[in-house]
């Protein structure tokens, strides 16, 4: 593990639940050692920190011709068009090439492409609940995309990260909810890239407002997508049985039923759960991840897996699952 801010400390000793599990200490950041010592590097700075270094980085081992993997969690190389990280991220991008040849790593959408990429940029949260809870509906077409798209979301605090803040606060946060960022939030223009790809069309407009609330771990986002035709509710959920056969880590609930966070936490699922409002033809769409797995480090992992022809489950929490049904 490498860390410039905390070198040479037990691992157990930075993250507390590690204690006595691994005996090993953190070292700092040397590109070479890196490239000689890894099959797979996980790279997690803040959005814009590495994102010069990412590149070298890249770079030196394509030198090396090394077979290594690169799992970004950052922002970094999430958006193609390049322009957009001045406005959302407030920083500028300088490698067009690799940003062009990072593949987007959500697995139930994009698979094959990660099979085969070298660099996966790795989804944020608001997105990763967003789009696999509605991409059956943007694959086949059923969504005006000219009548624009509301995402209503809410988080727990672990998506504040650790710097004190407004949004992390016990005093701020204790026994409330509170909206942020609303039409700003820079996980936006990601959740409409990825939209308008799945659909191959232009999407008017996303509106994401986010919230958050007084528990640790956990997402919830509501969807209200216009439908381009009738359906009824039978039928969605026939397409969306379809597009997520064999995805081990979709639930999909029935009529009626609807996701709950305190049934994701500590896995790497995502719940769905679907309501069609037949008066205005409008189908709500509910989507339910843990943050901090299937929105980021869980995620990473499945994505390893694939990229490396393992089993995409592969050392991925079904066993919290199990613990609590059984308790």
């Amino acid at each position: 593990m490498v860390s410039n801010s905390q070198p040479d400390i037990d691992i157990g000793e930075i993250h507390k639940f590690l204690k006595n599990v691994f005996n090993i200490k953190t070292v700092k950041y040397d590109p070479d050692q890196v490239i000689d010592n890894c099959n797979c590097v996980f790279l997690s700075k803040n959005h814009g920190e590495f994102q010069e270094e990412t590149s070298k980085l890249v770079d030196k081992a394509l030198e090396k011709k090394a077979n290594i993997k690169f799992i970004d969690l950052s922002a970094d190389f999430r958006l193609k068009d390049i322009s957009l990280y001045e406005t959302w991220y407030h920083f500028k991008h300088t490698n067009a090439d690799l940003l062009q040849k990072a593949v987007y790593g959500l697995p139930e959408v994009n698979y094959q492409k990660i099979k085969e990429a070298f660099f996966i940029a790795n989804p944020g949260c608001y997105p990763t609940c967003t789009i696999l809870s509605v991409a059956p509906l943007f694959v086949n077409n059923f969504v005006d995309a000219n009548a624009g798209i509301i995402v209503d979301a809410i988080s727990g605090v672990s998506g504040a990260g650790k710097k004190i803040n407004g949004r992390n606060l016990a005093m701020d946060i204790e026994s409330n909810i509170k909206a942020y960022k609303i039409g700003i939030h820079p996980h936006t223009p990601e959740i409409k890239q990825e939209l308008e790809f799945l659909m191959q069309g232009k999407i008017k407009s996303v509106l994401l407002v986010p919230h958050v609330a007084s528990f640790k771990y956990g997402m919830i986002t509501t969807t209200y997508l216009n439908l381009s035709k009738k359906l009824s509710q039978d039928e969605i959920l026939e397409r969306y049985h379809d597009f997520y056969k064999e995805k081990p880590f979709i639930r999909i609930y029935k009529k009626g039923e609807y996701p709950e966070i305190q049934n994701v936490e500590g896995t790497n699922f995502c719940d769905i759960g679907i309501q069609l409002h037949e008066k205005t033809n409008t189908c709500i769409v509910i989507g339910c991840i843990d943050n901090v797995i299937k929105g980021a480090v869980g995620q990473a992992i499945q994505n390893m897996n694939i990229m490396f022809g393992l089993n995409e489950t592969e050392g991925l929490p079904f066993a919290d699952v199990l613990s609590k049904n059984l308790s």
